[in-house]
């Protein structure tokens, strides 16, 4: 199998992109709509450590939304077929994107006690939102998969 890359299909969610975005930086985005009656979309709690985890590594990585306005939905019993990850970036060429989600895959293989390599395999969507075309981006199929098809998009 290999991921399935779709433009256009896809858009952020209102009022998760970042008001200003940096060259050189990439951002999580929350992808739950908000909460009834609410207006702020919430993140997944699996994507809560992300950014810390990716500075750890020299990664600019952060948050889309201030501090203190986001909101993170715990889902229990979520097993891999649910991993998703949303980011947004200037452009899908940015070097950060790729090590982004590979941290990603590593940070959910060590909290579920799985093998790096097994993790690759596992289901993963990944959307991508770029800021300065306005272009949007959804990747789906294993870790690996997903990785090689960004690859190729930064190449084109």
């Amino acid at each position: 199998m290999t991921a399935r890359i779709t433009e256009g299909e896809w858009g952020p969610l209102p009022g998760s992109l970042p008001d200003i975005v940096n060259s050189d930086t990439v951002y999580v985005i929350p992808t739950r709509p908000p909460a009834e009656g609410g207006d702020v979309p919430r993140y997944n709690d699996m994507v809560r450590d992300l950014p810390k985890i990716a500075r750890e590594a020299g990664a600019p990585v952060e948050f889309a939304t201030p501090n203190g306005t986001r909101e993170f939905l715990a889902e229990y019993s979520v097993g891999p077929e649910m991993w998703a990850l949303g980011l947004a970036c200037l452009q899908i060429a940015s070097d950060w994107i790729i090590h982004t989600v590979t941290l990603f895959i590593s940070s959910r293989a060590k909290s579920q006690g799985w093998k790096q390599e097994e993790a690759s395999q596992l289901p993963l969507r990944v959307t991508v939102a770029e800021t300065s075309t306005g272009r949007n981006y959804a990747i789906e199929g294993s870790g690996a998969e997903v990785v090689e098809a960004l690859k190729v998009l930064q190449q084109g």
